[in-house]
């Protein structure tokens, strides 16, 4: 039985895959990933399993094939954050696992600022409700929002402005890493019918003196 590759592909661009990443891709039967993870892969002759929805098929399949087939499981961004890594170590085990990590946007995002994440707090609005940003919003000095279609930077910004959140800087990165990569800064109120690329990273700071070129 062949162990399982988790493999961080970065945050979109070629530039960012890690050369680690690469090789095991290479030295897999079957790809697994999201669109734009496997178009990093899209010149390797490879079984390929687009995610497009529900995982249940996908890990059904994953499980089907393994005993004969290395199979890599592609993640965006890193392994470690908001990933399928706690659901593939949940159904195969962790140690059933080979785990290679990869750049975050996050973490690209923060080094294109030139600030540091040390003290940020992280949340996923994927399929969850906005509860928890404000909950967060009162006490994190730095927070981190992974927005999803429903849950924009627009609709944010809105729910800032009207929970009283007027007193925070708003860094928005879109399209981290690809040559169409646009980041800018603004109050919350300068973003409430912002129309962003769907590919987007928020930073809600309470440091108002930061500024960004």
């Amino acid at each position: 039985m062949h162990k399982i590759y988790v493999l961080g592909v970065g945050p979109g661009s070629s530039d960012f895959l890690p050369p680690v990443t690469a090789q095991k891709a290479a030295e897999s039967d079957v790809l697994v990933g999201g669109r734009r993870s496997l178009a990093l892969f899209e010149d390797l002759e490879k079984e390929k399993i687009e995610i497009t929805g529900r995982l249940d098929p996908v890990i059904k399949a994953i499980n089907q094939k393994r005993e004969k087939k290395k199979i890599a499981v592609l993640v965006s961004g890193d392994t470690g954050i908001y990933s399928l890594l706690p659901r593939l170590a949940e159904t195969f085990g962790r140690y059933s696992l080979e785990v290679y990590p990869g750049i975050s946007a996050a973490q690209y995002f923060f080094a294109r600022l030139g600030l540091c994440w040390h003290e940020a707090v992280f949340i996923s609005l994927h399929g969850r409700s906005s509860d928890e940003l404000l909950q967060q919003a009162l006490t994190a000095k730095r927070l981190v929002v992974f927005t999803d279609p429903k849950h924009t930077p627009a609709l944010i910004c809105r729910e800032l402005v009207e929970a009283g959140f007027v007193n925070k800087k708003i860094y928005l990165g879109e399209d981290l890493s690809y040559p169409e990569e646009r980041i800018s800064s603004g109050c919350p109120e300068d973003f409430t019918t912002y129309e962003a690329s769907g590919l987007n990273v928020m930073i809600i700071d309470s440091d108002l003196n930061l500024k960004i070129d």
